[in-house]
């Protein structure tokens, strides 16, 4: 017998499968083609595009490294603008009588198969395959559209009201709005082209739009309730950022731009503070919080069961009140 079997007990279940490929209610694999389609006709324009080297070292060898290239660039801030766009659509309408915890697992879902997506780029990369990351104006507007058709797709999917939920005219925008329009000032100082420039400004709002929507959270003081707004906020800078993102990254790949974005790095600098901002929001009950509320519940059902014990002492005293009432009264 395994002696390490005994350190799993038989109660526990493990449905992993429909934590990564989706439950019943929904359609299997449909977070993989949200952040999977998007991808691929940039996947294939640069392909193409790299004709003149699929006699040197094959037509297959550079479909992988085309491949490897969009995969390490932007499939992450794909998954996270889907998990940022569930967020935005939870902290709107959660009821916490739902089963919350499955609406967690399919807004995370999209962030995890992007995060896959980038180990397999690193995986598929081979640095001797001269690829030139350029694709034509056809590639550049299917990509795009296919992009945004997702990203409303998934607005629908959520059945909130679009407009007011993910265009809101608030203040939810303010902080990432007035630093994209302080750097986007400076844009003619700077000397590169305006889709990198662009680039630069969105990171920059980006992760300053959600650090100040973090501080707003922590000095909001009190629970879940008193932070929606701020969660909200980060949220939606956190969403509209990463499609920004993605935007001007098919940019790049049309204007010849992608190697001066550098977009591996920033793509890694947006996924630190999209994890910190999703652990804030989704963090699961750790071992010690769980042996808090354990030892908290068997003291209120020690406590329950010490007043239950009092209440009967006390309802047998009444009984034996009353009898020794009526038999004064009879007699």
């Amino acid at each position: 017998m395994n002696e390490s079997a005994a350190f799993v007990p038989g109660d526990i279940d493990f449905p992993i499968m429909d934590a990564i490929f989706g439950a019943a209610e929904n359609p299997p694999g449909s977070e993989i083609l949200y952040v999977l389609g998007p991808l691929m006709f940039a996947v294939v324009g640069i392909w193409l595009h790299n004709k003149n080297i699929w006699k040197s070292h094959g037509w297959l060898n550079v479909a992988m490294q085309s491949t490897a290239r969009v995969f390490l660039d932007v499939a992450l801030l794909v998954g996270i603008c889907g998990t940022a766009l569930g967020v935005v659509a939870m902290v709107l309408s959660f009821d916490v009588s739902s089963d919350a915890e499955a609406s967690f697992g399919i807004a995370l879902r999209t962030m995890l198969w992007g995060g896959i997506f980038v180990g397999f780029g690193y995986f598929l990369r081979n640095p001797a395959i001269p690829i030139e990351a350029r694709i034509s104006g056809r590639a550049a507007l299917l990509s795009l559209v296919f992009f945004l058709g997702a990203v409303f797709w998934l607005f629908h999917a959520t059945k909130s009201n679009i407009r007011e939920t993910y265009f809101p005219l608030s203040d939810a925008l303010i902080p990432y709005l007035l630093i994209l329009s302080f750097c986007l000032l400076g844009l003619r100082f700077n000397g590169k082209p305006w889709d990198v420039s662009l680039t630069d400004a969105n990171l920059l709002a980006t992760m300053g739009g959600l650090g100040m929507g973090i501080v707003l959270w922590f000095t909001s003081g009190g629970g879940y309730e008193e932070g929606r707004a701020a969660i909200y906020t980060c949220a939606l800078t956190m969403m509209w950022g990463s499609i920004i993102y993605v935007v001007a990254y098919i940019a790049s790949l049309y204007c010849g731009t992608q190697e001066q974005g550098n977009y591996q790095t920033k793509t890694w600098h947006l996924s630190e503070g999209a994890v910190f901002f999703v652990f804030l929001v989704f963090a699961p009950v750790g071992v010690t919080e769980w042996k808090r509320e354990s030892q908290d519940q068997a003291a209120q059902e020690a406590n329950n069961q010490a007043q239950e014990l009092r209440i009967e002492q006390l309802e047998a005293q009444l009984v034996e009140l009353r009898a020794l009432i009526q038999t004064k009264e009879t007699s």
